[in-house]
């Protein structure tokens, strides 16, 4: 027998030529076959623009989505990103036709392979207020997280989902109401979460290990898949991250709310003396509808059906779906929050301002209540870079106190709700500060909203700085996706006891405690040093807000 002598190189190059020449990867999803493409420099294989729906365009404009009831034969190409949402003022590529969602799955897992295990799923929702957001948007590329879990040689597969936004989403009528296709845009993401359950398989994904992630308005609409249905379970996921963002925040409205802008939206298209203004809206063309640009900021409604109740309402009556959660919000999120209008010069500014500030109810009561438990003390106030207890006359002599009511309004204070309720119900909850200023951030900004999502997606560059900060920048990005990936695969952010692994170059966080109301912590995600402190800071301002009466004026 002759023997076949191969050197390395040769060996190498001919793997190297095999990969280049391996066909594009399918996947076999109930409607039929997508060949998606090859990411050489993640080594991952991405399919884009999968539609999990059909098309609400037409008589399925404001309609609650419909599943797709047709199959092909052909292989259908999923190589790009399928349309954005209708939004404004917005580069991306935009149509009424984008109920589609994105699949990054490391490059070797092969469906078709039963032998091999299914990888756990994280499922994307982005925020935006309702109003604005694309899967398309690099800062939310899943191949950085995708990547950071096969270093750590725990694979997942990453999902993210396009939902309706703004009044093609959250559009509030009587006639809707009456159909059942109010907060179509929530029953967008529900109906992506089922599609997952359906379909995820044929990726190599496991349908029973699916945790869902979002951040700002996506960790709201979390909640509100937590709260909906009456917190009926469907097993569409087993845990969710949440990022600043909680059953706060998007506050829910009477329907009667919405009846000025629904005329104003009815009498600029011409529907306004139509019989049936729902039949003459869905009958517009779509650059006519658009072209109504409505300012209105549109927010969930009560259905009677997603959703029964106010949040607070719900959870009162323990109407809530308990999942492990991993929960945070930013140091000074209240520095993007903050009452700015009337300019808060003194006390009677401030309040002027609360009194109309985010369409809340908050009566006189409640806001001199809130005026004694969150004194005018910029020494103890967003933003906390600033120690030197500095006001700002530019932006109000009190905008600081605005600062830290606001910033708690929003988000903190929903942040230590959830906390509280969920380990309450015996779910396994960790608490995070994210506490790290991005480069060229001002004084004023401080480590406000928004500025974590860069760490989760692993997308830091240009935002730390030249090194030593931007090393200890990826170091910390490293370890919160290390943290992220570990909880998708055993709901516990820390390490196994008996390995620890990591990606490489990951900062190695402390341990990560549980939530205890009896001893309330949170981890301290920051670059110079992470470290764990008592979930304690404003604690009777907060506890205020989180009643049940504030809660209510505050339509949550």
């Amino acid at each position: 027998m002759r023997f076949l002598h191969i050197s390395v190189a040769t060996l190498l190059h001919l793997v190297a030529n095999a990969t280049a020449q391996a066909p594009p990867p399918t996947a076999k999803t109930l409607n039929g076959t997508y060949q998606g493409k090859y990411l050489t420099g993640w080594d991952q294989n991405v399919f884009l623009g999968l539609p999990y729906a059909q098309p609400p365009i037409g008589q399925l404009r404001y309609r609650w989505p419909q599943s797709i009831n047709t199959s092909f034969s052909d292989i259908h190409d999923a190589s790009t990103y399928g349309y954005s949402c209708m939004q404004y003022h917005t580069a991306f590529n935009i149509s009424e036709d984008c109920l589609s969602l994105n699949v990054i799955r490391p490059s070797e897992r092969n469906s078709t392979n039963q032998k091999q295990e299914l990888l756990p799923v994280l499922v994307w929702i982005f925020g935006g207020g309702l109003y604005t957001g694309s899967t398309a948007d690099p800062q939310y590329n899943l191949s950085g997280i995708v990547k950071v879990s096969q270093d750590m040689g725990k694979p997942i597969i990453a999902v993210s989902m396009n939902y309706r936004l703004n009044m093609y989403g959250f559009l509030q009528t009587p006639a809707l109401l009456a159909e059942g296709s109010s907060n179509a845009g929530f029953l967008d993401q529900r109906m992506a979460l089922r599609w997952i359950q359906e379909n995820i398989q044929a990726f190599g994904g496991d349908p029973k290990r699916v945790v869902i992630w979002g951040e700002s308005a996506g960790a709201q609409s979390i909640a509100y898949h937590l709260f909906s249905y009456d917190g009926r379970d469907d097993r569409l996921f087993r845990a969710a991250i949440m990022e600043s963002g909680g059953p706060t925040g998007a506050q829910v409205q009477d329907l009667s709310y919405y009846s000025p802008p629904v005329e104003n939206l009815t009498r600029t298209v011409g529907c306004w003396t139509a019989s049936n203004q729902l039949a003459c809206l869905r009958n517009l063309n779509s650059s006519t509808l658009f072209a109504a640009a409505p300012s209105q900021v549109w927010n969930p409604i009560i259905d009677g059906d997603f959703l029964t109740g106010y949040p607070s309402q719900l959870i009162r009556d323990g109407k809530f779906n308990a999942v492990p959660l991993l929960i945070g919000a930013n140091t000074d999120e209240g520095t993007s929050f903050s009452i700015s209008s009337p300019v808060p010069n003194t006390e009677t500014d401030l309040f002027n301002g609360l009194m109309f500030w985010r369409s809340y109810a908050l009566s006189p009561p409640t806001i001199r209540k809130l005026f004694e438990l969150y004194p005018n003390d910029p020494c103890h106030e967003p933003p906390y870079e600033i120690t030197n207890c500095s006001v700002f006359p530019s932006k109000g002599l009190q905008w600081r106190r605005g600062a830290a009511i606001g910033g708690d309004m929003v988000m903190v204070s929903g942040r230590r709700k959830m906390c509280e309720l969920y380990s309450q119900a015996g779910k396994d909850v960790y608490s995070y500060r994210f506490d790290t200023v991005l480069y060229g951030k001002t004084a004023l900004q401080g480590v406000e909203h928004f500025d974590n999502v860069a760490f989760s997606f692993q997308n830091i560059s240009g935002l730390l700085g030249p090194s030593p900060k931007y090393d200890a920048g990826l170091r910390l990005a490293r370890a919160i996706a290390d943290a992220y990936v570990r909880f998708v695969y055993s709901l516990d952010p820390n390490p196994e006891k008996e390995a620890n692994l990591s990606s490489i170059g990951a900062l190695t966080l402390p341990y990560w405690p549980k939530y205890d109301v009896r001893n309330p912590v949170n981890m301290v995600l920051n670059a110079t040093g992470p470290f764990i402190e008592p979930d304690t800071f404003r604690k009777d301002g907060i506890e205020f807000l989180n009643t049940f009466e504030v809660a209510r004026e505050l339509l949550a």
